[in-house]
């Protein structure tokens, strides 16, 4: 009977010492794809929902807040004749707060977060080869906001995935693609592997 409790009592002190979840303190990098939908807010907007990818740092979690970093680079097709598209590259810095953060993701495994970002974006069209001698290509740059919401999902111990929603306004367009109005402002929707 000695044996089997002190057998007890060793395999409760190992049991003890191990972390269940490794501490999340460390910095980490993601990619991610999605939908990129600008120029929302324009009334007579020809572009197409358009692709857009990310990469990008962020700060370990210190008590569910945390900092971003990325740069993404969007591509969308227009209904105009005279051009194939918008491409644009952005950059941002994005601050997110978990609401529901624990020091350890645990079996829950799911974190919805808010946040909001600021940044650059440059941006251009690209002028259709049928119409290359009577239309010039337009480039453009400027300042943009933005807010999201979405969640975050556990995979493993080291690797999550986000789903997000975001919002991004962004008062600069330079009439790209023919569009009458000189604002991109517009929607994503996007995942993110984060390792």
């Amino acid at each position: 009977m000695s044996k089997v409790f002190v057998l007890v009592l060793i395999v409760s002190a190992v049991a003890a010492a191990q972390e269940v979840d490794p501490p999340r303190d460390s910095m980490n990098f993601f990619i991610g794809a999605g939908a990129w939908m600008p120029g929302l807010i324009n009334d007579d907007n020809q572009l197409e929902v358009g692709s857009i990818f990310l990469a990008g740092a962020e700060t370990p979690m210190a008590q569910g807040d945390q900092f971003r970093l990325s740069i993404s680079g969007g591509f969308c097709n227009s209904d105009r004749e005279q051009f194939d598209g918008i491409t644009s590259v952005m950059l941002n810095l994005g601050y997110r707060n978990y609401p529901f953060y624990r020091p350890y993701a645990g079996a829950r495994g799911l974190e919805p977060f808010v946040g909001f970002s600021a940044g650059g974006i440059v941006a251009w069209d690209s002028v259709a080869d049928a119409f290359s001698s009577t239309e010039e290509s337009t480039s453009t740059g400027g300042a943009m906001l933005g807010a999201e919401l979405g969640a975050r999902v556990k995979i493993n111990e080291s690797t999550f995935f986000d789903i997000t929603l975001a919002g991004d306004w962004v008062p600069i367009g330079g009439e790209l693609a023919g569009e009458g109005e000189k604002d991109l402002s517009s929607i994503r929707i996007q995942g993110s592997l984060i390792f």
